[in-house]
């Protein structure tokens, strides 16, 4: 699988060269890498494997939404299997940990669903790699759910009650409620980043570390090419590779499936919480234009 790297770190991160074989010449990537250090700009092996990610999702997706959408039931093995994957986002994370709209936030689930799972198996397969080993790469994931737990809230509930959610309601006089809260606001406010900051670390961390290890494994067999320990250590290496591969099989999976039910529950809490924020606002209004009211036609009685 891997005899084009010295070590497991050349295989295990992102390169502007595509190494196959050490007898044969690495493939340069487009752009300007002629930089030093190989520093520029332009195409690098995690980058055209996110592209060949997203045209595969595309390519098994868009005839399967066609498909549905002239009423035709999916056949076959293949699109029911395509089908409930989506189906499972939508009932068993989107509708219990986001509520009511969540059919709002779906698409949003099922292609960081899809997107995650894809980059991850990319890297079961020899010579190329999973983009999710790449902490710059899960960093901008967990960012667009950042974005998206705000964009959603201040949307749907405005600014005010946005801001509001993240400072629990408290009933108790307004001297001592403002230093309370001025010291709660941040620290939610930086909970919810950390929440996300963490999203990214788990995903990246697991492949980074699952990739590092098979291709460590790997490395012993080249090590010991001119000794008599050769065969051995290569039928134990094999071994070993093929029962860490199915539990990688199974971390891709598994990760895949975390980032997009985390993205749900936090998105989830945020919008609850603003909702509640917003109630409140509206039912304290209330409150105020009838005590005016009230008040003012008392003061017409008199």
């Amino acid at each position: 699988m891997i005899f084009a790297a010295g070590s497991a770190f050349e295989h295990v991160l992102d390169t502007m060269h595509w190494h196959v074989f050490d007898t044969l010449p690495a493939i340069p990537m487009l752009g300007a890498h002629h930089w030093p250090n190989e520093g520029g700009f332009g195409l690098t092996k995690y980058s055209v494997l996110m592209f060949a990610a997203a045209g595969l999702i595309c390519w098994i997706y868009i005839p399967l939404a066609k498909r549905i959408q002239t009423g035709a039931a999916p056949t076959g093995t293949w699109w029911n299997l395509f089908e409930s994957v989506l189906v499972f986002i939508r009932d068993e994370i989107a509708k219990p940990y986001i509520g009511k709209d969540a059919d709002r936030y779906v698409p949003y689930l099922w292609t960081v669903f899809l997107f995650v799972l894809t980059c991850n198996l990319l890297g079961m397969f020899p010579f190329l790699g999973s983009p999710t080993a790449s902490f710059a790469m899960t960093s901008v994931l967990a960012g667009g759910t950042f974005i998206l737990i705000h964009a959603s809230s201040i949307m749907r509930f405005g600014v005010k009650s946005h801001l509001l959610s993240f400072a629990p309601h408290m009933d108790m006089p307004f001297a001592i409620k403002l230093p309370i809260l001025i010291m709660l606001w941040p620290i939610e406010f930086i909970g919810l980043m950390l929440k996300c900051f963490v999203l990214a670390v788990r995903l990246f961390a697991n492949m980074f570390a699952g990739h590092m290890v098979l291709a460590t494994i790997l490395l012993f067999i080249p090590a010991v090419q001119h000794s008599g320990m050769f065969w051995p250590v290569t039928a134990a290496s094999v071994f070993g590779v093929i029962a860490l591969s199915l539990l990688e099989l199974f971390v891709a999976f598994l990760q895949a499936y975390l980032f997009t039910f985390l993205t749900a529950l936090f998105l989830g809490g945020v919008l609850e919480h603003a909702e509640h924020a917003a109630h409140a606002e509206h039912d304290h209004g209330h409150d105020e234009h009838h005590g005016h009211a009230h008040a003012a036609g008392e003061h017409h009685h008199h």
